[in-house]
């Protein structure tokens, strides 16, 4: 009896131990996994025909992949659509997401809302293309007043003396516009050699790159030169320089890189091309945007670097791979 009687306590405390945990599961529930970080993305265009959005978004996912975070991303069709990236961010503001990457379609028309954001306690990584603002936690970008400049620095020993060139750009507005422009206008005012004849805009579509230069080409008997600040404005001109068989005799320098402007440079069409490093763009955009939610502290800018891509140097290896961008 002595036995069972020193077996009956230690059951008693277990059995009320088991029942009042019972009872805590019962009004508590099963505690759920923390879901995974979900970052929002805006970016100034989700063309996929866009090929260094397309190299963007590859770096974001890659990141993403790594690190265990989803991405929502989301944009309008073309660049230059500004009212419909403002009305897409508005809806992204509604949903209150944890952190969003922006890359502005304008310097000063999004300021509001990244207002709206802070208000909200939603941190801002801006990407690309800022805003006139120090509300984002950080830039991720090229530096595009120094690639620019480099482009230039470049273009003035190919092209003669005295002799005018025009400027062709995309999005007015957008800081890439405006970065790219002031560079070449720092370089070109600075040695002044070759007048610019001035500025015209395509609002990032290639066919009017195309009709822009052919104007251009018409009108400016002694042009020398071109510098198309982004990938449709370098097509776009190419071709039109390529189609009035003046390839060679006016220099185009471009931004970016694409199969196309790999093709026109072999065509001794398009004489240079500044590359950015858009996987790392993305890439770094999304570690960002993680550490910024962790509470980490990053630099005001982070700069992705960019590299002057010529004839000569075009068939590097090192090269090829910003050519050529991949996976592994």
């Amino acid at each position: 009896m002595k036995h069972i009687a020193a077996l009956i306590v230690p059951a008693i405390i277990i059995f009320i131990l088991l029942f009042g945990s019972l009872i805590i599961l019962f009004f508590t529930g099963n505690p759920s996994p923390e879901k995974p970080l979900t970052i929002s993305v805006i970016l100034k265009t989700i063309d996929t025909n866009m090929e260094f959005w397309q190299v963007v978004k590859s770096g974001m996912q890659v990141a993403a992949s790594e690190n265990g975070v989803n991405l929502e991303i989301t944009g309008p069709w073309v660049e230059s659509d500004i009212e419909g990236q403002i009305e897409i961010m508005k809806q992204v503001l509604k949903n209150k997401p944890k952190v969003i990457i922006l890359s502005a379609t304008d310097y000063n028309k999004l300021v509001p809302l990244v207002q709206q954001a802070k208000e909200l306690e939603i941190p801002i990584v801006t990407l690309d293309s800022g805003v006139n603002s120090d509300i984002p936690i950080t830039f991720v970008a090229t530096n595009n007043i120094e690639a620019a400049e480099k482009l230039a620095q470049y273009a003035i020993r190919l092209i003669p003396p005295g002799s005018p060139v025009a400027i062709i750009n995309h999005v007015p507005g957008a800081t890439t516009a405006i970065e790219r422009e002031q560079g070449v206008r720092n370089i070109l005012e600075a040695y002044g050699k070759n007048p610019i004849l001035g500025t015209w805009f395509t609002n990032n579509y290639q066919e009017n790159a195309y009709r822009i230069t052919r104007e251009l080409l018409q009108k400016n008997r002694n042009l020398s030169a071109i510098l198309a600040m982004n990938e449709l404005s370098a097509i776009g001109a190419a071709q039109a320089i390529e189609d009035a068989g003046m390839a060679g005799k006016v220099k185009l320098f471009g931004f970016d890189n694409s199969l196309s402007e790999v093709k026109f440079m072999e065509r001794g069409v398009l004489q240079a091309t500044v590359i950015q490093k858009p996987f790392n763009m993305g890439y770094l955009a999304v570690k960002a945007a993680i550490d910024t939610v962790h509470k980490k502290v990053l630099p005001s800018f982070i700069d992705t670097g960019s590299v002057l891509i010529t004839p000569d140097n075009m068939y590097l290896p090192e090269n090829q791979k910003l050519l050529f961008p991949f996976i592994e």
